[in-house]
């Protein structure tokens, strides 16, 4: 139980942090209901998607890329923490902001 209450608050969280500065140039596919999605976050970036993950990528983050254009990020409650789950929005609102302006 203190697992899954964690992933429910840290993937809120990295919800919340992205969704603070939302441009129509990427969505989250992923439920907002805590209740209907697991401990991932699907974002949509229909243009220049691949390129926002690359850049997350060489800066270091751990995420996947599934075709055509969706980035899936998974914060694990056992080792990751809301510092990170910040520094990702951060890293990759900067992505955003340099591929999809």
């Amino acid at each position: 139980p203190a697992l899954r209450e964690k992933s429910v608050r840290l993937t809120g969280y990295l919800e919340g942090q992205l969704r603070s500065r939302t441009t129509p140039a990427w969505s989250i596919l992923t439920p907002s209901d805590s209740a209907q999605r697991g401990a991932q976050l699907s974002i949509h970036v229909p243009r220049n998607g691949r390129a926002v993950f690359g850049e997350l990528s060489e800066r270091g983050v751990i995420c996947d890329w599934r075709e055509p254009d969706v980035i899936r990020i998974a914060p694990a409650p056992l080792y990751n923490t809301f510092e990170e789950a910040h520094s990702f929005a951060q890293l990759f609102h900067e992505a955003i902001a340099r591929h999809c302006a």
